[in-house]
This record gives structure tokens, C-alpha cells and sequence, in this order.
């Protein structure tokens, strides 16, 4: 059994129960209690899950100590950051297994840190994000911690903690190369940015979008991407997230509406820029920018999703709460959430069919209640290694049709 789709499943049944409970707060919070702890324990018991597995799983058992880390950065293969937590962890005798438990509950304790602000509607969050994003929270444990530390580095910027979010910005960049692009445009955006919010910017974005959907932009040279002031590491990095690109996306929808839903009441309801829609506007800047080249932009956005949720939550529920009159609000809303709970739907579908027909399903359930069977756990992890190496060598990228050919 495909253990992603039953957590799909559950997100999408209990975070569209959002929609009929809306005039029952207290409801609503036991049943988001009730989504995040059951998100929270599927994702976590996953054991040796995934086709990451392969090489987190070499990296981990192979660790060298802390010293041999710190003199020796690049005989390892991965960011400093995530071998000095995997050195610390490893010879601290913390199994690979428990790693992965760690990194899931450091991502979720901030993650339920974050979606507590949202005052309803926080199972319909949760479900937006772990269908947006599952990928990160199952498989790309080393992202995961990043966008931890970057979720917290916000929150500190917010609270003026400029120290702390200094601190939290190097260890975001330290754990995955992705990081240093974020922390740095954020915080560069941060410092320059207007102190007053203009309704009109959400517009331009929008009118942005459209034009990246109906323009076959998708074609990128691998001679602009290695004149970039990069090392080669970095460099080919990018172009393997440069390799895949689509014009058409049924996502987009989803972009359409969450700008939408921000430029119509943002216009009658005047704020500032604050630290959250700063953030915001820079993840819809780079949701407009590579739009088209979706396999980078997922790296990407995983960083901004929990942000931009809170601060799309708080912008309509305070001025449902401030009684402010917006035309066609409710209206709106119902558009919105309606549209984003069909595309999941068929995320959903789509989703489970493409990993049935993989010739290695590295999606197919297992968790450490599998210890509890006749396979021992030896044989049940060179299982799930093996399942991994196969997928890389004879599923990943096959007869991708969405290839972008460089010059």
C-alpha cells in the first residue's frame, strides 16, 4: 500500500471537514489536533522509506567523527551543516532511523508553531502543505532542517531578534545549497523593502503569471549556468534543476488563486509590509520566475509554503474579524477553496497511479512496525536500499517528457 496517498487521503478528508465546520471553532481545533498528529505519525514511522534512502543511508553509516568533518569538508558529499548533525548524531549512537525522527519532529514542532497562528481553517493549511510539499518532509531530510531553521529565522526577524535570525540564516545556508539562494534574496528584500503594502504589486504578479503560462519560456542555456560565479558543485546542481520544464501545469491554478484571493482583499483592507508579506511577496516572485521550471521551483518554494499559508489565512480571517465589507468575499472564498481541494483530488489520483507504475515503487509502505514481521531488520533494510538503487538506476527521469533541452 502506498503509505503518501493514505496520508493524502486523511489531510484531504479531514481538511476539507474545514469547510463544513467553520461556524464551530472549537471543532476545528480538535480535528487539526487531530490531522497533525496523525500527519505527524505516518510521516515519522516511515523506516528506510524513499529513494533518497540511498544515499542518506551511505552518508550516515560512513560519517566520519566531528574533528575529521570540520578539518575535512570536501572529501563529504553533502552540505557542511547536515555532516556536522549526522557526525554529532552518528557517534553520539543515534541510529539512522532515529535521525530521521529527529529531523521530522524538529520540522513539525515548528511547523505546528506556525500554523497555531492561524485562528480557523488550520486542517485545510495542513493539507495545503503536505500536498504541496511532501516531498521535503519525507525524503529530503537535510532541506528539511534548512527550511526549519529559515521558518524560524522569519520569526525572528519579525520579533526584531536580529541576532538569533543571523545565527538561524547560516545554519539554514549550511544544511542545503538551496538555502544560501533563499536566505540571502529574503533577507536582501527584507532590509530594502517599502514599509507600506501596495495593493497593485499582487496584480502585476498575477498578470506575471499569466504571461509565464501562455509564453514557452523553458529554455535555458547550460552556457549561462556555467558562467555563473558558482562552484561546480553548485553549478551542477542548478542544471540538474534546470533539466526539467513545463508550460502548462495544472498547479497554476493554485498560484492563480491564492494571488487572486491576496490582490482582492489586500485592495479594501490597507496594511503594512510586514515581515510576512515581505516574505511572501519574494515566494511569489520565485513562484512567477521559474513557474515553468517546476523541478527547481519545488526545491524552492518548500521553503516559503507554511509563511505564505499563515499570512493568506491571517489577511482574510482578519478582515472577516474587523467586519470590513469586501465584495464577493465569501464568494471568493468558497472559489478558492473549492478549486484547491479539486486540484489535490487529482494530485491525488494522478499521483498514486504514475507510482503504480514504477518498475521500483519506492512509495509502497514501510514503517517500523515491519520490524515487527518474520524479516529481520538486516534483511529488511538492504530491502528498502535495494528498492532505492533500482529506482535511480531504472525509474528516475525515464521517458520524462518534460526534459528541457539545453544548448
Amino acid at each position: 500500500m502506498n503509505l503518501i496517498t493514505i496520508i493524502f487521503v486523511i489531510v484531504i478528508i479531514l481538511g476539507a471537514s474545514d469547510l463544513l465546520t467553520e461556524p464551530f471553532p472549537k471543532l476545528q481545533k480538535g480535528i487539526f489536533h487531530i490531522s497533525f498528529f496523525l500527519t505527524f505519525f505516518l510521516f515519522t514511522i516511515k523506516y528506510y522509506y524513499g529513494a533518497d534512502i540511498w544515499n542518506y543511508v551511505r552518508h550516515y553509516e560512513n560519517i566520519p567523527v566531528l574533528q575529521e568533518v570540520i578539518a575535512h569538508p570536501d572529501e563529504l558529499m553533502f552540505e557542511q551543516g547536515w555532516n556536522i548533525f549526522c557526525s554529532i548524531l552518528k557517534h553520539a549512537g543515534v541510529s539512522f532511523y532515529w535521525m530521521t525522527v529527529i529531523v521530522s519532529v524538529i520540522y513539525f514542532g515548528v511547523v505546528y508553531v506556525f500554523l497555531s497562528r492561524i485562528k480557523r481553517k488550520q486542517s485545510f493549511a495542513l493539507m495545503i502543505l503536505v500536498l504541496i510539499d511532501f516531498n521535503l518532509i519525507f525524503a529530503t531530510y537535510r532541506q528539511c532542517l534548512s527550511v526549519a531553521c529559515f521558518l524560524l529565522m522569519v520569526s525572528c526577524l519579525q520579533r526584531k531578534e536580529y541576532i538569533i535570525a543571523f545565527v538561524l540564516a547560516i545554519v539554514s545556508a549550511s544544511m542545503h545549497k538551496s538555502g544560501i539562494f533563499v536566505v540571502s534574496l529574503t533577507l536582501f528584500y527584507y532590509a530594502i523593502r517599502s514599509r507600506q503594502m501596495q495593493p497593485y504589486v499582487y496584480q502585476l504578479l498575477f498578470f506575471a503569471l499569466l504571461l509565464v503560462a501562455l509564453l514557452p519560456i523553458a529554455n535555458i542555456s547550460n552556457a549561462f549556468v556555467s558562467a555563473l560565479p558558482i562552484p561546480d558543485s553548485y553549478t551542477s546542481s542548478l542544471k540538474h534543476h534546470l533539466s526539467l520544464g513545463k508550460q502548462i501545469q495544472t498547479v497554476w491554478a493554485v498560484y492563480a488563486l491564492t494571488i487572486l484571493a491576496l490582490a482582492h482583499y489586500t485592495q479594501y483592507r490597507k496594511s503594512r509590509l510586514t515581515t510576512f508579506a515581505a516574505v511572501t511577496i519574494v515566494a511569489l516572485v520565485l513562484v512567477v520566475s521559474f513557474y515553468q521550471y517546476y523541478y527547481l521551483l519545488t526545491r524552492l518554494r518548500s521553503y516559503f509554503i507554511v509563511i505564505v499559508l499563515v499570512y493568506v489565512f491571517k489577511v482574510i480571517q482578519d478582515a472577516e474579524d474587523e467586519g470590513i465589507r469586501i465584495p464577493y468575499a465569501s464568494l471568493t472564498k468558497q472559489i478558492v477553496c473549492v478549486g484547491i481541494i479539486a486540484y489535490f483530488v487529482h494530485f491525488s489520483v494522478t499521483f498514486t497511479r504514475n507510482a503504480n507504475k514504477l518498475h521500483n515503487n519506492v512509495y509502497k509502505a514501510c514503517t517500523v512496525f515491519d520490524l515487527m514481521g518474520d524479516v529481520s531488520k538486516k534483511d529488511l533494510q538492504q530491502r528498502q536500499l535495494k528498492l532505492a538503487y533500482r529506482y535511480w538506476k531504472e525509474d528516475f527521469m525515464k521517458d520524462n517528457s518534460n526534459k528541457v533541452l539545453h544548448d
